[in-house]
């Protein structure tokens, strides 16, 4: 199965969504044709990390492709940070195979991120909620999940590896839904921005990216 969808979120921002379900060779052959970026994958060693990225770089050039936006292949800051090359639009990716997802805004920072449903968010959830946050999420994998993607996506947003989840990312309790919106701050030396976003609960993962 090739890109799952491409769809729009408002008049200046996009999500692309791919389910993995080609071979390796298959997503090699197909961006092989396409760009010279192939060369990157000596950086990966387990082949399923090189299918998310192959299957990352086809589904951002056809989000480019139908935007009619030229893709000069993609650079990282410091931070890791993705951007286009000799574009100014906004980037952000994430990938949990089989599943890859990417959030594109022609002009304002994005952050996304797509996790599956780990038990492992149970054991670990005193590490990146506060008291308020772990009481709101009452064990539940799901509610764990959002508060994970939409931690992780402000934590793109504001793209520094000194960004605490728990001290410095914050999350408003919410009802859960399968489709939702909660609210979040990134809090940095007395200074405070507030986003707001969007996030699915499907049935093999959970997703947030800011709205």
């Amino acid at each position: 199965m090739p890109l799952y969808k491409i769809e729009k979120i408002n008049n200046s921002r996009f999500l692309g969504l791919w389910h993995i379900q080609e071979s390796y060779n298959y997503l090699f052959e197909a961006l092989k044709s396409k760009t010279d970026e192939y060369s990157l994958l000596n950086t990966f060693r387990h082949e399923h990390k090189k299918m998310e990225w192959l299957a990352g770089r086809l589904t951002l050039m056809a989000m480019c492709e139908q935007l009619n936006l030229p893709y000069h292949g993609v650079i990282k800051n410091e931070h890791g940070k993705p951007f286009l090359k000799n574009s100014s639009v906004e980037i952000s990716l994430s990938h949990s195979y089989p599943y890859v997802s990417i959030l594109l805004d022609l002009k304002e920072d994005v952050g996304i991120d797509l996790e599956q449903k780990k038990e492992k968010l149970m054991r670990v959830q005193h590490k990146f909620l506060d008291e308020k946050e772990v009481e709101d999420a009452d064990n539940s994998i799901e509610k764990l999940g959002v508060y994970w993607c939409a931690k992780e996506a402000l934590y793109k947003i504001y793209s520094s590896k000194n960004l605490s989840f728990k001290d410095h990312i914050r999350v408003e309790p919410f009802t859960l839904e399968l489709i939702g919106t909660v609210f979040g701050k990134i809090i940095v030396n007395g200074i405070t921005k507030s986003y707001k976003l969007e996030y699915r609960v499907e049935e093999n993962y959970i997703l947030a990216f800011n709205i």
